[in-house]
């Protein structure tokens, strides 16, 4: 695309192109269904990644027996940073996710005091330290909580000020698009097989809460067994159980006696190569890390075993920052190491995994168990349902909230689907928006047919005000038979909140859309977008319109008008031909500067 010079309303704007994103250096490695994958990370004693060891550094041992190298990639996903981002307001899924990162805020075995720490530092976690492909999920314990993984943070952002302290609940874990999964015991076959397993643990657990997050957590680690050939962090701000001084005694339970609960789920998170890391907020708090505010020491004991057994860390000390910056770092660079497992390993019985280096002064972590019964159920879920982006068929999406009559609210979601397909051939989609507790608020079916490469669509659906996970599966109805999914995070507003808010923008133009917000030059086009304040200064709202990136050349005042519910307002700007191709990013503005980052986007006329 070239640069071009757009007049609008007598005024003189240039636009200049941004340069298309390159591909990623994302990991290739694809797990066979004949071989058991193995993440590694490799670090020195300052624990920076070590990038450079060989297959032949290696040596993986399963039940003892020493198994050969088949397969091996050192994965560096930091690289991915470097990937210009998708224009405002559009997600797709062709860029692979970088690191998994699980936060969850345990509420039930947080006291009140705790919260405002635990809080503190994973709002910190969120805006500071994950980079823009990272992948994260938030879930508190003490509400229902839908498990679903997204680049984008204003979920987490938007649900963390929401945890509070000490609650008692018995919480089901929601799938995406499903039912909620009992997150009291392991399936079946995964229960036996981990009965088999020899306990480490040599610490009782903390007490009837306790269990319940454990419970949690293994619905967690559950989820994220479903994701093969990854290396997965679950960051765990908790106690660990915060026993009181005589609880062993009272229970008549002497300390060194085995917990089921926590056995199951350190046997689980093995299996799922899940690291726990656990973050208690006591010795965020105090420098010593194990002495309370108060000045009486505390127990950290399964905050250690939970972390140390899982392959992951205690981080008990006062630098926070420091330390999360640290797992952050050693999730996104591992070696990834695939190995054929011995001829019995058709059976349920869970094997044991060792990984040795020769070389000198490496750390390895690693997952410590093979459950093939895990393996084989990575692939009973349907399309929509998986945890990550699914890439084979490449679709981008670009949600909108959107007014509906009266008080009813909407969601407007615009998508592109494949690239260089046939004319003619059908492509069947599935749309669902699920709401903050995974359940699915509106879904979405039909069939559509490719034109120019690809298939243009668009569906409604009619919601209530949440934050919703926007997913489109695909399915291209030839002898290929390719498959996608992508999905994005929007806001359906309710109006008035404390930070000013646009909810997506809407783009209206009679006749055929060629491609995913690009239009012709030669009809008129409507932008519009909700925009969810307390208050606004009328007269200062504009909107402006500028190259991608670069500063606003021209601008025009809003009319807010009559809200649409109390701090809730429609804004919309009419541009008429002639238009001359390129591309271009609109803002809504206030005195001048940009409403919120959600306030600007971008679209290409031709």
């Amino acid at each position: 695309m070239t640069r071009w010079r757009l007049v609008v309303l007598g005024a003189v704007l240039t636009l200049t192109t941004a340069s298309a994103h390159q591909a990623s250096s994302q990991p290739t490695f694809r797990s066979s269904v004949d071989l058991v994958t193995i993440d590694v990370v490799a670090t020195t004693a300052s624990g920076a990644p070590v990038p450079s060891l060989k297959a032949e550094d290696f040596e993986i041992f399963e039940d003892g027996v020493a198994q050969k190298v088949q397969t091996f990639q050192f994965v560096d996903l930091a690289s991915t940073s470097a990937i210009r981002p998708l224009p405002p307001g559009i997600a797709s899924n062709e860029v692979e996710p970088g690191g998994l990162f699980v936060v969850v805020i345990d509420e039930l075995g947080l006291q009140v005091d705790d919260i405002a720490q635990a809080r503190r530092v994973a709002e910190k976690f969120f805006k500071e330290t994950l980079l823009p492909n990272d992948y994260v999920a938030i879930i508190r314990s003490g509400a229902a909580s839908g498990f679903f993984l997204t680049s984008d943070r204003t979920l987490a952002l938007n649900t963390i000020p929401k945890a509070r302290g000490l609650r008692e609940r018995n919480l089901g874990l929601e799938t995406p698009g499903g039912a909620a999964t009992t997150t009291g015991a392991p399936p079946p076959d995964i229960a036996a097989s981990l009965a088999e397993l020899d306990s480490e643990i040599e610490v009782f657990g903390p007490g009837q809460n306790g269990r319940q997050s454990f419970k949690v957590l293994f619905g967690v680690v559950d989820q994220l067994r479903r994701i093969p050939a990854r290396r997965k962090a679950l960051l765990w701000f908790s106690r660990g159980g915060d026993l009181p001084a005589n609880y062993f005694e009272a229970a008549e339970r002497p300390r060194g006696t085995d917990d089921d609960e926590l056995s199951t789920l350190v046997d689980a998170a093995r299996a799922a190569n899940v690291a726990i890391y656990s973050i208690d907020p006591r010795g965020i708090q105090t420098p010593g890390a194990e002495v309370g505010r108060d000045g009486q020491p505390f127990d950290t004991t399964v905050v250690r075993d939970l972390a140390g057994l899982t392959g992951g860390r205690a981080l008990l000390g006062n630098d926070s920052n420091g330390a999360l910056a640290r797992v952050a770092a050693e999730n996104r660079a591992y070696y990834l190491i695939g190995y054929a497992p011995a001829a019995s390993s058709a059976t349920n019985r869970a094997r044991k995994l060792s990984v040795k280096t020769r070389a000198p002064g490496v750390s390895l972590l690693h997952r410590r168990v093979y459950l093939p019964s895990a393996e084989v159920r990575t692939s009973s879920l349907s399309l929509v349902e998986s945890a990550l982006p699914v890439s084979d068929l490449p679709i981008a999406l670009a949600p909108s909230a959107v007014a509906g009559e009266g008080n009813r609210r909407g969601i407007i979601v615009p998508f592109e689907i494949g690239n260089g397909l046939k004319d003619g051939v059908g492509v069947t989609y599935t749309v669902v928006a699920l709401d903050p507790a995974g359940a699915i608020g509106a879904r979405a079916i039909g069939t559509i047919q490719a034109k120019g490469g690809h298939a243009i669509g668009e569906v409604r659906l009619a919601v209530d005000a949440k934050i919703y996970q926007v997913r489109v599966a695909a399915k291209v109805n030839d002898a290929a038979a390719a498959e996608g999914l992508a999905f994005a995070t929007v806001q359906v507003p309710t109006g008035k909140s404390k930070v000013a808010q646009c909810s997506g923008f809407v783009f209206e133009q009679a006749g055929e859309r060629a491609a995913l917000r690009q239009f012709a030059r030669g009809e008129p086009i409507t932008i519009s977008t909700m925009i969810s304040a307390e208050k606004l200064k009328e007269r200062a709202i504009t909107f402006g319109l500028a190259s991608a990136g670069g500063p606003v050349e021209r601008s025009w005042p809003v009319q807010l008008g009559r809200p649409l519910a109390n701090g809730l307002w429609r804004v919309a700007l009419s541009l008429k031909p002639p238009l001359p191709g390129g591309q271009g990013e609109i803002r809504v503005m206030e005195d001048g500067l940009l409403l919120d980052e959600s306030c600007r986007t971008e679209f290409v006329l031709k």
